[in-house]
């Protein structure tokens, strides 16, 4: 009988199902024969964009997460209201969710970083792993500004608690409510350079550059006015509106994302985890504005500095003799050695473990 591993992803952005993608793709060439089940809000051609192995979609148990009016600004009330209205209904829903992961016979639940699936588990006896580089815990705190004894911290603190280890791939949030923490590598997607296909696709000649322009999958409220810049060719990202002189949409390229970003000369983005990772798990050069408000912004600015080729535009992106002067400092030194994404072979034997995982004779 075939083992099954449920895994439930975050739907904000794209850094939840960027980050877990790599972990499945070495967990499923690992053990062949498993059974992954992937719930995500996402639609299905989305996850398939970054999981290209075998895997099963379902439908995802219902989520709280931050609200967000574009790649850099929470909407405080609309994420209060969102984490509301779950815990408004919370057994109503946990009695669901329990339910419906009974009927998934999963040897294991894998949660990057939804919590409600993780007390259906516990509820079930099913052991649990989650993984993340932060949690909705600490952010619905951050933003919310909840009460001392809200009892929404309560079941969302003992709903991470509960999973067998709590897998934090660096650089990653404290996180220091939760006693099964458990610190690990980097986890990236690393693609292939192919810069020169790149460029002919495109029509530039070897001297040009190609910047990628990308913020993790979240829209902008407003177009992004881009510079024109002599010899640097924009890339644009899903999702994302900008006005420039000389720019390509990622979409319109016939090779792989994640080979595209491997390719580029230079990534220019917000703060936050997959792309910054990714860019220094494929020694890209990394632009980014700085977002005081974002909790992991220190740890990943200090990071990418000791880590990419990084410049950061504190003015923000907008500033045209900003992203210039940042730009030149990444494009105009050598590039850095593309840093090892270590966590993913440590969260493929951490899961593994605890799901109890093992070769069919058929894969040894």
């Amino acid at each position: 009988m075939a083992q099954t591993v449920v895994v439930d992803v975050s739907s904000h952005g794209f850094g939840h199902v960027g980050q877990i993608a790599p972990v499945l793709e070495g967990l499923v060439s690992t053990f062949p024969s498993i059974h992954v089940v992937i719930r995500s809000a996402h639609p299905g051609y989305v996850v398939r964009e970054f999981v290209e192995c075998a895997v099963k979609l379902d439908e995802p148990p219902p989520e709280a997460m931050l609200v967000s009016q574009d790649p850099t600004t929470i909407d405080t009330a609309a994420s209060v209201a969102a984490y509301r209205d779950l815990h408004r209904k919370w057994d109503e829903h946990l009695d669901r969710a329990t339910a419906r992961l009974a009927g998934l016979a999963a040897q294991a639940l894998v949660a990057d970083v939804p919590y409600l699936s993780l007390a259906a588990a516990k509820r079930l006896g099913i052991p649990s792993i989650a993984i993340g580089s932060l949690n909705w815990l600490d952010l619905y705190r951050t933003y919310c500004a909840p009460a001392q004894n809200d009892p929404i911290i309560r079941a969302m603190k003992d709903a991470y608690q509960s999973a067998k280890v709590f897998l934090q791939p660096q650089p990653h949030m404290l996180m220091s409510d939760l006693r099964n923490q458990r610190s690990i590598g980097p986890i990236a997607r690393t693609g292939r350079r192919r810069a020169s296909d790149l460029h002919k696709l495109l029509g530039l000649t070897r001297k040009e550059r190609v910047v990628l322009v990308t913020f993790g999958g979240i829209r902008s409220q407003q177009p992004l006015r881009l510079p024109s810049i002599s010899g640097v060719h924009w890339l644009v990202g899903s999702n994302q509106a900008v006005l420039a002189d000389r720019a390509t949409h990622v979409c319109q390229i016939n090779m792989k994302f994640i080979d595209q970003l491997a390719s580029c000369d230079a990534v220019v983005t917000k703060v936050g985890y997959c792309t910054f990772v990714e860019a220094a798990c494929n020694g890209v050069g990394l632009v980014s504005a700085s977002r005081t408000d974002w909790p992991e912004s220190a740890g990943l600015i200090a990071w990418a500095q000791e880590n990419a080729s990084f410049a950061l535009v504190e003015a923000g992106i907008e500033s045209e003799r900003g992203l210039r002067i940042a730009l030149s400092a990444v494009l105009d030194v050598p590039r850095k050695m593309p840093v090892t994404p270590l966590g993913i072979l440590e969260a493929v034997e951490v899961i593994a473990d605890i799901a109890g995982l093992r070769q069919s004779t058929t894969e040894s």
